[in-house]
């Protein structure tokens, strides 16, 4: 790694009080890259992928949020990669005027209609079985109409709506359930090619997409953001804490802009964000692109010794991403 790319992780804040400082998961992410099995840049189809999966021996794996704009992109990195996807929102499958990247993900997802804000919503869908993990990227920017113009998928968020709830509480239910009810297996092949499935004593992975101001140690400028960041600050508290007692595998990603380069009009958001970061502003992280963050949120679960706040740095190494990393000289 160059000597920009050490400056650039070395200005990476801890991890606030009340999450374990040993909960960085940059320090395990560059022992990890060099063996990571590369997900194909073009989906499988679903007869090549069916060869290896086991959906009742743990090959689904649950994303919360998956109509939205970074949840769609994991779904599709998640189908790559072989995994039955179960996916719970509101209205279940998105709808044909608001696919958008989750348009080429018809048929292939097991859509849930859902309340995630609920206890039950994700704990009954867990207990059937088969599950691997859950990637958590439940996510409402703005509490009102707003949402719709400042997010990536355009969503509104429903009538009552709380960063708490949205958040807070959504991913509290699943973290406790997927500690609960996710039993990870190990598999062994017989001689004849079957498989035969044990139950691991490892911790179920959670994948949680929280915000790279949640680093913060100061008051965020506008009451809106402090309690954004106040939801997605006591997520992170609480998986380190779970991580630490052995409950869950957590991997936090800290992403500051998202984007992707279908969706120009973010385009000057991002140049900013990028010059900002370049000349050393306090408090700026770099864009990453949403296939980046979405590839990340898959390997970490995949992966067994990935866990940790990663920011953009460990987002970018955990993703392979290539081809970013050489338009900003990182390698």
């Amino acid at each position: 790694m160059s000597s920009r790319a050490t400056a650039a992780a070395t200005r990476a804040r801890s991890p606030r009080a009340g999450v374990a400082r040993r909960f960085d998961g940059r320090r395990v992410v560059r022992d990890v890259q060099r063996n990571l099995t590369r997900i194909p840049a073009r989906a499988a189809s679903s007869s090549s992928s069916s060869s290896e999966a086991a959906p009742d021996n743990g090959n689904k794996l649950l994303v919360l949020g998956g109509t939205g704009f970074v949840g769609g992109n994991v779904i599709e990195r998640a189908l790559e990669g072989g995994y039955s996807v179960v996916s719970i929102s509101r209205r279940g499958a998105p709808s044909a005027s608001a696919r958008g990247p989750t348009s080429s993900l018809d048929g292939r997802v097991d859509w849930r209609v859902g309340d995630v804000t609920l206890p039950s919503t994700v704990r009954d869908v867990l207990a059937e079985g088969g599950f691997v993990g859950c990637v958590h990227a439940v996510g409402m920017l703005l509490a009102s109409d707003l949402n719709a113009y400042a997010s990536g998928s355009g969503s509104v968020p429903s009538a009552g709506s709380t960063y708490d709830d949205v958040t807070r509480k959504s991913a509290f239910h699943a973290a406790d359930a997927v500690a609960e009810l996710v039993k990870p297996v190990d598999f062994t092949s017989a001689s004849d090619g079957t498989r035969i499935y044990t139950t691991s004593k490892r911790s179920p992975p959670f994948v949680f997409v929280s915000a790279a101001e949640a680093k913060w140690d100061f008051r965020a400028p506008v009451e809106w953001l402090e309690e954004y960041l106040v939801a997605k600050r006591a997520v992170e508290e609480k998986l380190g804490a779970m991580t630490a007692a052995g409950a869950l595998r957590a991997t936090i990603l800290r992403p500051s802009l998202v984007y992707a380069f279908d969706k120009p009009a973010s385009f000057p958001a991002v140049a900013a964000f990028v010059i900002g970061n370049a000349i050393g502003l306090p408090f700026v992280d770099r864009p990453v692109t949403a296939g980046a963050l979405a590839t990340a949120a898959v390997r970490a679960v995949k992966e067994e010794a990935v866990e940790g706040i990663l920011d953009y740095v460990g987002i970018e190494e955990l993703s392979c991403d290539a081809s970013f990393n050489e338009l900003f000289e990182l390698n």
